[in-house]
């Protein structure tokens, strides 16, 4: 799995880095994936990319 985030798209609101601290994190103003998820733990990098009010969290297998 590899998740990323849109820069161009994001608006900092921080509920990515909320749901899955160990994944994503705010820097300056955006959003930063700062690990990959380890595998059996995706549950909540889904739950952020679909809670992103924007959709700029995309995950691929």
């Amino acid at each position: 799995m590899t998740v990323t985030v849109d820069p161009t798209r994001c608006i900092g609101c921080g509920m990515c880095a909320y749901a899955a601290p160990e994944v994503f994190a705010i820097v300056g103003r955006h959003s930063t994936v700062i690990a990959q998820p380890e595998p059996g733990r995706t549950g909540r990098v889904y739950d952020a990319a679909n809670g992103c009010p924007v959709n700029a969290i995309r995950v691929t297998r």
